[in-house]
């Protein structure tokens, strides 16, 4: 019995490290293949059921009701919603995990672009089901 608490009190620690790193790995995983769909000429948006292993329902569904009916009649994003630009540079699948962090909303894990690292996102992501999934992103630099 005292073996199987001491193997308890060991791996405890473990476990919650693992779930703290969860989110990170999810939004990695997203971007290089994000970046991945976007250099063969295949934009996630505009075909949202490819992204439901990355993407939180709620935001498939409003990606869906922003690009159905006339595109004159609403209000477009000037730049891509996932990488927050317009264009890409050619070594944009160099991706790297800043940090993260978390709030009352989501846990927000900031990736750099580029071996520059000069364009960062933070991607907010929540858990949807059990799985972490991409709510949304915000441009930092």
């Amino acid at each position: 019995m005292k073996m199987l608490y001491f193997l308890l009190f060991i791996l405890s620690p473990l476990a919650n490290a693992a779930s703290i790193y969860e989110p990170a790995h999810t939004a990695l995983k997203f971007n290089e293949w994000y970046i991945t769909q976007l250099n063969q000429d295949r934009p996630p948006v505009l075909n949202p059921e490819t992204m439901m292993n990355y993407v939180s329902s709620e935001t498939i569904a409003a990606i869906k009701e922003m690009y159905s009916g006339d595109s004159n009649e609403k209000d477009m994003p000037d730049a891509d919603m996932f990488i927050k630009s317009q264009d890409w540079d050619d070594d944009w699948n160099v991706i790297t995990v800043l940090y993260s962090d978390f709030d009352a909303v989501c846990t927000n894990v900031y990736v750099a672009f580029g071996k520059k690292k000069d364009h960062v996102v933070a991607d907010c992501l929540v858990q949807e089901k059990g799985k972490w999934k991409v709510r949304s992103a915000t441009l930092i630099k």
